[in-house]
């Protein structure tokens, strides 16, 4: 907003955002996990029985993908950064790549049996990475722009905890519809497209509230910071320990999900029970939205969001050892079973509402320490931390079923069916009591925080 004499009117920066405008919010990422928690839980398994690609092949794309965000998430965070238009940084990005990530949603889950595997493999490598760098323009632009809707550290988590809400709503959409739908339209490459169509078409009017119900409010003057182009936003990283230690947590979160690409295999091979993993899957993200949405009223509670998130990761880790050693062919096991993922979804969620309002905090940090502003940069490298994690693990668990001697559709060996086991469960375990002890060392309180803020209103680099 501009005043009589041109120059940007002061607002209240430290805005504790209404209802409408978190839940506006959340629909965001509602909208992408139409696109990206269909790709997480089934496009390798897509891959492999629906295109029938080689694993050691499928493996390979994920893997090569991955690291094709090594290229585009940091060019995506440092653009955005310095985009400035009447709508805001970030927003743009969001409005205006929304429509044809959707699109490229539906080409990665298309293939003609027909084709030769050579044909189906170009095609499947180049529609998902297409989609990768698609994604990368809305999810990392959205996960920036709390930074530049509130500095009040409260309501950053509180927006966090209705995002995770959000998303887990969509995660328990997808888990409960995905079969069904790809079911109900026979199945096969055309079922899964037909589910692919009708999850990118769902996304679309929840992508519009977002854009139309955000607003970035946090003005920053780039003539009182640091002029940094893409390469010295890269120094904004030594020394950054609350940016590294967030980092870490998202690492281990991607081989985590890595870990959780075993559990489709899971449920069909080792518990002879394919619905076992689409009904887990939905209890898991009911109480993923409990735990998201509990961070709202939790992170008041402590006073350093770093222990909340800590404890998430432990409650993830006790719950996935323990379904490591059910004997899970018995009803009795898998009775068990479905309280054990109820309480990893309740961890998860209570970490992902909390880590994810973690980040825009390290904005300030970075902007005291460095006179950079680059929210959408530290987003952008924090998110590839998450996705590095996802190579090494997601493409791991192809390649590793693939090494063991896994037959698509064939019954499988004690060889394979332990390996399915561990990935799922008890290597899920150990990754989050390491991104525990990174997440309980956090040292970015609330005390720190204000002292922060505090100088950055001194040096009039904060209103």
């Amino acid at each position: 907003m501009n005043n009589d004499n041109g120059r940007a009117t002061p607002v209240n920066e430290f805005a504790k955002l209404n209802v409408p405008r978190k839940i506006g919010y959340a629909c965001g990422d509602f909208a992408c996990n139409m696109s990206w928690s269909l790709v997480g839980s089934y496009l390798v398994f897509f891959l492999t029985d629906i295109a029938l690609i080689p694993g050691a092949v499928v493996g390979l794309v994920i893997f090569i993908s991955k690291f094709w965000d090594a290229v585009n998430d940091p060019v995506i965070g440092s653009l955005a950064d310095h985009t400035n238009t009447r709508w805001g940084r970030y927003r743009p990005w969001i409005i205006f790549a929304f429509g044809p990530m959707l699109i490229f949603n539906v080409l990665t889950f298309t293939t003609v049996p027909s084709w030769s595997a050579t044909a189906r493999t170009w095609w499947g490598l180049g529609m998902y990475f297409i989609l990768v760098l698609l994604y990368t323009m809305v999810n990392v632009t959205y996960s920036a722009m709390p930074a530049l809707m509130t500095r009040d550290t409260e309501t950053r988590s509180s927006l966090s905890s209705y995002r995770m809400t959000g998303a887990f709503l969509a995660m328990t959409v997808l888990s409960f519809l995905t079969l069904r739908v790809v079911n109900y339209f026979g199945g096969g490459a055309k079922g899964y497209q037909y589910a692919a169509i009708f999850f990118s078409l769902l996304a679309v009017p929840f992508f519009i509230i977002t854009c139309a119900s955000t607003k970035e409010i946090v003005q920053i003057d780039d003539n009182k910071g640091v002029q940094a182009g893409f390469i010295k936003q890269f120094r904004t990283l030594a020394g950054n320990w609350p940016v590294i230690q967030i980092a870490i947590a998202y690492l281990a979160w991607g081989i985590i999900q890595g870990g959780m690409t075993f559990r489709l295999y899971y449920c069909t091979y080792n518990a002879h029970n394919e619905l076992l993993y689409a009904n887990t899957q939905t209890l898991w993200s009911i109480m993923g939205m409990a735990g998201a949405f509990s961070v709202t009223y939790l992170v008041r509670k402590v006073n350093n969001k770093g222990t909340l998130g800590g404890l998430a990761f432990s409650i993830i880790a006790i719950a996935s050892i323990i379904s490591y050693f059910l004997p899970i062919e018995s009803s009795a096991a898998q009775g068990v079973y479905y309280i054990m993922q109820a309480i990893v979804g309740l961890g998860t969620g209570m970490m992902l509402g909390n880590v994810f309002g973690m980040m825009p905090d390290t904005a300030e940090y970075t902007y005291d320490k460095y006179g950079i502003y680059a929210a959408g940069f530290l987003s952008t490298f924090i998110n590839f931390m998450l996705k590095v994690g996802q190579a090494i693990s997601i493409s791991g668990a192809a390649l590793i079923l693939d090494k063991v001697g896994y037959v698509p559709g064939s019954e499988q060996t004690d060889r394979v069916l332990f390996t399915m086991n561990f990935g799922a469960h008890m290597f899920v375990g150990i990754c989050c009591i390491v991104a525990a002890i990174a997440l309980f060392s956090y040292k970015l309180d609330k005390k720190t925080y204000n002292e922060i803020v505090e100088r950055l209103r001194k040096k009039g680099m904060a209103n």
